[in-house]
């Protein structure tokens, strides 16, 4: 059982089950799964609203997630629920933000998110401006407290890299590939002995370009070993396009 809690228009608070299919061998939670319920949640906030997706496929509209910062205070491991907190914190011009808040089910915080998403046409592919259309909708307001979106540099020399070919059941609803998957093809560069022994304390996500059904995808790692933090480049193999950057630092 799943249970939402709406704190007003713009904040939800669902509680999720985590099932064996979303954790690791170590029993943590997995990242791509995580972002999965995350992404649920947001859209679960949105649903009953005048942008929610129902709406904005009937004008042909789409949210399109741009960047995410993620610091975890605590890994999940070994649980059987979490608690996911989104906030809509209003737009700035044609850019939307949103917040996330994870808990345990005793109120303990294991993480922080933030997330920058833009609204497209889905025709002409152009940008809509989210203040004009829905003039309603809060103007983003600064906090003390604000997690900062990071600038992510592109790649010249990487260490390692995988080809992945993009799968049917890697696509959403808008037909190009979910924002979780890139997580999934970046952490596959890592070794696995690494992967055993250190967790995410934090995460950047950038996404510059649409994948699309059938495509092969290079995954590129740099890796700093000094400070266990791992840079990725994800670029379509056909044409050289970079399309996802990613920086993730561990414990």
């Amino acid at each position: 059982m799943t249970t939402d809690i709406q704190n007003g228009f713009y904040t939800l608070e669902k509680t999720f089950p985590l099932t064996m299919l979303g954790k690791d061998p170590d029993y943590a939670i997995k990242p791509a799964y995580l972002l999965d319920l995350m992404q649920e949640t947001a859209s679960r906030n949105i649903k009953n609203t005048p942008f929610g997706n129902v709406e904005l496929n009937n004008e042909g509209l789409g949210w399109f997630l741009v960047r995410y910062r993620i610091e975890f205070d605590k890994y999940p491991i070994n649980l059987e629920e979490i608690t996911i907190k989104t906030e809509n914190r209003g737009t700035m011009r044609q850019t939307a933000y949103r917040d996330f808040e994870v808990r345990t089910c005793d109120g303990e915080r294991l993480l922080r998110a933030t997330t920058s998403w833009l609204m497209v046409d889905l025709k002409t592919k152009s940008l809509v401006n989210i203040e004009q259309k829905f003039p309603e909708i809060i103007k983003f307001q600064k906090r003390e407290d604000d997690l900062q979106l990071r600038k992510l540099k592109t790649l010249t020399t990487w260490d390692s890299e995988k080809i992945f070919h993009v799968r049917y059941d890697d696509l959403d609803m808008n037909g190009h590939v979910n924002n979780v998957v890139y997580i999934t093809w970046a952490l596959e560069t890592l070794d696995y002995d690494f992967r055993k022994k250190h967790k995410l304390k934090n995460i950047d996500i950038y996404f510059k370009h649409e994948v699309r059904y059938g495509q092969d995808i290079i995954s590129c790692l740099s890796f700093e070993k000094e400070n266990n933090t791992s840079n990725h480049m994800i670029k379509l193999a056909q044409t050289g396009e970079e399309v996802c950057l990613i920086r993730a630092e561990f414990d």
